[in-house]
C-alpha cells in the first residue's frame, strides 16, 4: 500500500484529536470512565501524567510522589522504546501542525531563505527549555511550563467550550502560532520550542537499541536534490544523516521511509545501534 505508515498515523492522529473533543461531552454526560486532558489523563485506575508537570514538582519540592512518578513512567517508557513517537503519531497539536506545513508548502512555493539549522534548532531549543526553567525555579512555587504544553491547551480548548461555554487562552496561543508556522513555512513550536519535545528527546538518547530509522546506503538510488527522503520531512531532517543532534528531533514519523520505498528501500524502522 502506498504511503502505509502515513496512512496508519494520520488515522492514530485523528482519532486522537477527535477523543479529546468527545471526552468533555461524554463528561457531561455522566461517563467518568475516562476523563481529563494531556495534563493529567485518567483512564479507569490509571493516570497519565505530563512528565515536564512532574518533574517541576520533584525538583521545586524535593520530594518523590510514588503516584506521579508512576503515572509519568509509563509516558516515558514510550519514548524509551519507541523515540519520540508521542510528537508525530499522538499530539494533536503536531497534527494541525503538519496540516498546515503542508499547506503552506502546496499555496506558497517557492525556496524558503533560511539557514541550515538542523544542528542550531535542538541548541535553541535546550536554551530556551534552561531558560524556562530557571524562571520557574525563581518565581513560581507550581509548575508553569506545562501550561506552555500545546497537547494540553488543545484539549484545554475544548474543555472549556463545554465547561465555561468560552474559548480559553489557549486557542488564541495556538492559533497565533499555527498563523505564523503557515507565514515562515516551517514548523516553528515543534522544530525550536516545544519544551515537552525536549524532555521526551533527552529520554529516549538513553536507549541506544530504541526503535529509530536506518539507512541503509548501498540500497539508495536517489541522486535528487534535496532528496524525496529529506522533502517528505516535515522538521526538515535529512533522515540519510541523522547524527546525536538531528536524531535527538527525529520524531520515528515513517515519512521518510514511505517516500523512500521507490528509491531503493533504504530506509527502514529498526530496534537497535544501527
Amino acid at each position: 500500500m502506498k504511503n502505509n505508515i502515513h496512512i496508519w498515523r494520520r488515522t492514530i492522529q485523528t482519532l486522537v484529536a477527535v477523543f479529546f473533543i468527545l471526552v468533555p461531552i461524554l463528561n457531561t454526560k455522566g461517563f467518568s470512565f475516562v476523563w481529563g486532558n494531556f495534563l493529567n489523563m485518567h483512564v479507569g485506575s490509571l493516570t497519565f501524567s505530563d512528565p515536564l508537570a512532574v518533574l517541576q514538582v520533584v525538583i521545586k519540592n524535593r520530594y518523590f510522589p510514588t503516584g506521579l512518578l508512576i503515572s509519568t513512567s509509563m509516558v516515558l517508557g514510550i519514548a524509551f522504546f519507541l523515540g519520540t513517537v508521542f510528537c508525530s503519531w499522538i499530539c494533536p497539536y503536531g497534527l494541525l501542525s503538519e496540516l498546515i506545513n503542508r499547506f503552506a508548502k502546496k499555496t506558497r512555493p517557492g525556496k524558503l531563505i533560511h539557514v541550515n539549522s538542523q544542528e542550531i534548532s535542538i541548541v535553541v531549543k535546550v536554551v530556551i527549555f534552561c531558560t524556562g526553567f530557571f524562571i520557574f525555579l525563581l518565581f513560581f512555587s507550581r509548575p508553569v511550563l506545562n501550561l506552555v504544553s500545546m497537547p494540553f491547551q488543545y484539549s484545554n480548548i475544548f474543555q472549556y467550550i463545554v465547561n465555561q461555554k468560552q474559548l480559553s487562552f489557549g486557542f488564541w496561543i495556538i492559533s497565533a502560532i499555527l498563523v505564523l508556522e503557515f507565514l515562515f513555512r516551517t514548523r516553528i513550536w515543534c522544530r525550536w520550542i516545544c519544551p515537552q519535545s525536549l524532555l521526551i528527546a533527552l529520554v529516549k538518547l538513553f536507549n541506544p537499541l530504541r526503535l529509530k530509522v536506518i539507512f541503509k546506503e548501498k540500497k539508495c538510488i536517489s541522486g535528487m536534490t534535496p532528496s524525496p527522503c529529506r522533502k517528505a520531512c516535515s522538521l526538515d531532517l535529512d533522515p540519510r544523516n541523522l547524527n546525536a543532534m538531528n536524531d535527538a528531533q527525529c520524531t520515528n514519523c515513517g515519512d521518510c521511509i514511505d517516500a523512500c520505498r521507490k528509491m531503493g528501500g533504504a530506509l527502514g524502522f529498526s530496534f537497535g545501534k544501527q
